[in-house]
């Protein structure tokens, strides 16, 4: 990975990270893609949910927002919960842990 605007140590720990959870065996890549998208849609749920938080935390939605945004994250959580049991992956196996600036994710 060359180019990255996080600059040389993001980019060895992603690079670490996907060399680390990502089977790139033939047999095997199914899993490994599934496995990768996953952690990917996990880990924007994860940065949703904070932001649906701050928003909440700061009452800049409705009542109605909150109902529906509650909602919305709680369908993708089960959903992302039947995926995990589908194709056999834990959470550790989403984790995706991150050193940012906007904390551990």
């Amino acid at each position: 990975m060359t180019g990255f605007a996080g600059g040389p140590a993001v980019t060895e720990t992603l690079e670490s990270v996907l060399q680390g959870r990502v089977d790139i065996d033939p047999e095997r890549v199914e899993q490994g893609l599934v496995k990768l998208v996953l952690m990917v849609v996990e880990t924007l749920r994860q940065v949703i949910e904070r932001q649906a938080i701050r928003r909440v935390e700061a009452g800049a939605l409705t009542d109605e927002e909150i109902e529906r945004l509650g909602l919305t994250l709680l369908r993708l959580e089960e959903k992302m919960a039947e995926l995990r049991v589908q194709f056999n992956l834990s959470e550790a196996d989403l984790s995706l842990k991150l050193r940012l600036p906007l904390g551990e994710l």
